[in-house]
């Protein structure tokens, strides 16, 4: 069962709480399970205690049910449990997921009223025409209503789960993962985010003492993003044969190029740990702005055509009603 970014938020920061107050990973899971925590989350913690009382390790017990946490999440407590700092890991994952839940806040409140102008517009195009027409009974004008009301909420429906099979795909497809990088303000923070989860793991495992082939293997997948992931690929050759991956980065399309020469630059200077925790920090401000504007300029664009449908529906209803009137007068 999967728990939203919210509640992931609050969990991650309530464990990352207990195990910097000296908590072990046994002691905080049963704290929080006397707590009252969403399904979820119980039975995430369900999981944790199975896997440790079988000799899983925490990473293997709390990603057994892989809906429930995500390669980020598992990537995060992998590395955190290996250098053994779960707290950190875990309030790297509560700054993140708070984040998305902030972000996803704003689009849902942006999104209120363009949504309320809709209804209105199917309500002035569907009810006034079907009263302009011979004696319609009740039935047939509420029928009318509702049935352009399912139409929209199949047709919202439809793209939702269509845009969710993108997005998924996305992670796998450099091609289609660089097109939606393009779309304006939703691309910019599509980038900034997964650069963001790229340099969390990053971070994390070098502080775990990780070996660079399994860091940027991990860190390249745990972005979600398709184009990290064929430029983790070369950057992992690169590592395996021994070479600086300094020169990989800068010669990587997928990475933004003041990055890339910042890791070229830390490489060198032995900084890596403490330039991609400066980044990982640089890019969640990033993602957070971008969202934020996606959030403001995509329900203004939506309103636009909103708009646009309203008015061409009023035009339609009293060029009928006057066309009408002509007639009668004749």
């Amino acid at each position: 069962m999967k728990a939203g970014a919210q509640q992931k938020h609050l969990f991650y920061m309530e464990m990352a709480k207990l195990l910097q107050a000296g908590f072990d990973i046994r002691r905080a899971a049963g704290v929080m399970g006397n707590a009252k925590l969403p399904s979820a989350q119980v039975l995430l913690l369900k999981d944790l205690n199975d896997g440790l009382q079988s000799g899983e390790s925490i990473t293997d017990a709390f990603a057994k049910d892989a809906r429930a946490i995500s390669s980020l999440e598992r990537s995060m407590i992998a590395a955190g449990e290996r250098g053994g700092k779960l707290a950190p890991a875990f309030q790297h994952l509560s700054d993140y997921f708070g984040m998305v839940a902030s972000v996803r806040r704003e689009i849902v409140k942006g999104m209120i009223y363009p949504l309320i102008v809709l209804h209105l517009g199917i309500f002035i195009g569907t009810v006034p025409l079907s009263l302009m027409g011979e004696r319609p009974t009740a039935g047939q004008v509420v029928g009318g209503f509702a049935t352009n009301l399912l139409v929209l909420y199949v047709s919202a429906a439809s793209l939702f789960f269509i845009g969710r099979i993108v997005l998924k795909k996305s992670s796998k497809k450099p091609g289609l993962d660089h097109a939606l990088n393009r779309i304006p303000w939703i691309g910019s923070a599509r980038r900034n985010m997964a650069m963001s989860r790229f340099c969390k793991v990053y971070y994390a495992c070098l502080m775990a003492s990780i070996s660079m082939v399994e860091t940027v293997r991990v860190s390249s997948e745990s972005a979600q993003a398709g184009m990290i992931r064929r430029a983790g690929k070369r950057i992992g050759v690169a590592a395996a044969e021994g070479n600086l991956l300094g020169p990989q980065f800068i010669a990587e399309d997928a990475f933004p190029s003041e990055f890339a020469r910042s890791y070229a630059t830390g490489e060198e200077a032995g900084t890596l740990d403490t330039d991609m925790g400066n980044w990982s920090s640089k890019f969640q401000e990033n993602a957070e702005s971008a969202m934020k504007m996606a959030s403001v300029m995509v329900p203004k664009i939506l309103y636009f055509f909103i708009m646009a449908y309203v008015a061409w529906k009023i035009i339609g209803f009293f060029t009928g009603y006057y066309a009408g009137l002509d007639s009668i007068g004749e």
